[in-house]
């Protein structure tokens, strides 16, 4: 078991300069707009199919970790964020379709607690757009090779004197490649995994702690998801999901910041088909282990997929 390390004055200030700092990234993504999937979104859709979804989404964040290590302060960030996403699917041949997706995020965060000096913001997030491509390995057992590149368009509210925001004003660039197959009998398994990269935020003074405008930089952020699911019927399913992000590590100017992402989450999902075309999904989550950062307690999910 690791000690707890003893934090002197100037420690608690260092830290508290990193939680302040990193909030803004752990807001923006905490509702993980694209890169996190829910079970089953590689499953290829019928050609020529459009479809809607609407999520909604609370996340509450209640303690801030360095180096693994708890500080010993009462930080509260909450999110309120909803997607509302249009996809087509397009044949390209027998095997390949593509799927192109417009994502757009809204929602709310507030900071309380040791961290009320953040505020609130409200707004809408950064444009996601999100071609993606499905290969059938085999159409029968629905066996999927898939991949997606989301370009997030820095098109969201973004005030640079507010340290929360909803848009990041910022390019980024996320590469994502799935493959999902049947285990056994009514059980199916999804492995995803993604990099994104981070253009530069020009305009960072609040959340950098400046009156003047810096530049935020960013390395490149990995996650590994891993989805099992076990399909009741036709209609049904339950899914448990592992998922691990590392890297992403904030930079002002040439200034690291220190707060370099681990984090392991644990995420239980169940979903069904109320009718034909329409299906309700619900997930709840929460992270199991963080070392830089805000620690997510609880996550509730919701969506709605339409398919028409």
């Amino acid at each position: 078991m690791k000690a707890c390390r003893p934090f002197s004055k100037r420690s608690l200030a260092i830290v508290a300069t990193r939680v302040a700092a990193t909030a803004l990234t752990l807001a923006l993504t905490a509702p993980a707009y694209a890169v996190d999937t829910d079970p089953g979104d590689y499953t290829a859709l019928p050609d020529g199919a459009n479809a809607f979804l609407l999520y909604g989404q609370y996340a509450q964040r209640n303690a801030a970790y360095a180096d693994g290590t708890k500080v010993p302060i009462s930080p509260s960030l909450k999110s309120e964020v909803g997607i509302a996403r249009f996809l087509h699917v397009v044949r390209i041949d027998d095997r390949w379709t593509v799927d192109p997706n417009v994502l757009l995020p809204f929602g709310h965060l507030k900071a309380s607690g040791d961290m009320s000096a953040l505020g609130s913001a409200s707004g809408v997030g950064d444009l996601i757009l999100a071609p993606a491509f499905k290969y059938k390995v085999d159409p029968a057992s629905g066996e999927t090779f898939g991949f997606t590149p989301y370009v997030f368009v820095p098109t969201g509210t973004y005030h640079a004197d507010q340290p929360l925001n909803l848009g990041e004003h910022r390019w980024k660039l996320a590469l994502q490649a799935a493959y999902t197959r049947p285990l056994a009998p009514k059980w199916r398994w999804d492995a995803v995994a993604d990099v994104t990269f981070h253009g530069d935020n020009d305009k960072c003074r609040a959340a950098c702690g400046s009156a003047t405008d810096l530049t935020l930089k960013r390395d490149a952020l990995y996650e590994l998801q891993g989805h099992l699911r076990y399909e009741a019927s036709a209609a049904l399913f339950g899914a448990v999901s592992l998922t691990h992000s590392w890297g992403g590590e904030s930079h002002v100017g040439d200034t690291p910041l220190g707060d370099r992402v681990r984090t392991t989450a644990v995420r239980f999902t169940g979903a069904y088909f109320i009718a034909s075309n329409t299906q309700l999904l619900g997930t709840l989550a929460r992270d199991l282990a963080v070392e830089n950062g805000l620690r997510e307690n609880v996550r509730v999910n919701l969506r709605v997929l339409y398919l028409f």
